[in-house]
């Protein structure tokens, strides 16, 4: 028999047994480890479905999980810099830079596409205003949770259309 670790099914009432390498003296006592392998509680269970379930849709929420992650970057961003909020201020103003860019170097064609720049730019300035406002004020505001939460649902919602619309032209159903 090899000195390697051997996993074998027992018969009774524990169904896995674990012989570990023997160190020493040979015939010394044997030492034979058995685990019990238990059902997963409920909780468990409840844990690893949430977790295949956020992994399999990831993609689709990534907006939100990106806004769950910079809630307490921001608290720390403020317990341990508030002054940051002063040098993020005109970073506020980044998202209106390029929509006037953009509408100098490319003309739009429909008002739909100039309504979606606009709607962009406007989410952007206001998600950066956030930050400023929660670096400064603490994210833990409740004006600023509010205006957390509708930011998060409109990029949510921003992306999942944006989502839908670029498989259904990718499907030639446009």
């Amino acid at each position: 028999m090899s000195r390697r670790t051997r996993t074998h099914t027992a018969t009774g009432a524990a169904p896995t047994v674990h012989i570990p390498r023997q160190h020493g003296n040979r015939r010394g006592p044997q030492v034979i480890v058995v685990v019990s392998d238990e059902p997963p509680t409920l909780t468990q269970r409840a844990a690893t479905a949430t977790g295949r379930w956020v992994w399999k849709h990831r993609r689709t929420w990534a907006p939100t999980g990106l806004a769950i992650l910079l809630l307490p970057v921001t608290g720390i961003v403020h317990l341990i810099t508030p002054w940051a909020a002063l040098a993020a201020g005109p970073a506020a103003a980044i998202p209106l830079a390029v929509l006037a860019w953009k509408a100098k170097g490319r003309p739009v064609r429909t008002h739909a596409e100039v309504a979606r720049r606009i709607a962009l730019a406007v989410l952007a300035l206001a998600a950066l205003a956030w930050l400023c406002l929660a670096s400064w004020f603490g994210p833990a505001e409740p004006a600023l949770m509010g205006l957390w939460s509708l930011i998060t649902l409109d990029a949510q919602i921003t992306w999942l259309f944006a989502r839908l619309r670029s498989t259904l032209t990718a499907k030639g159903t446009r």
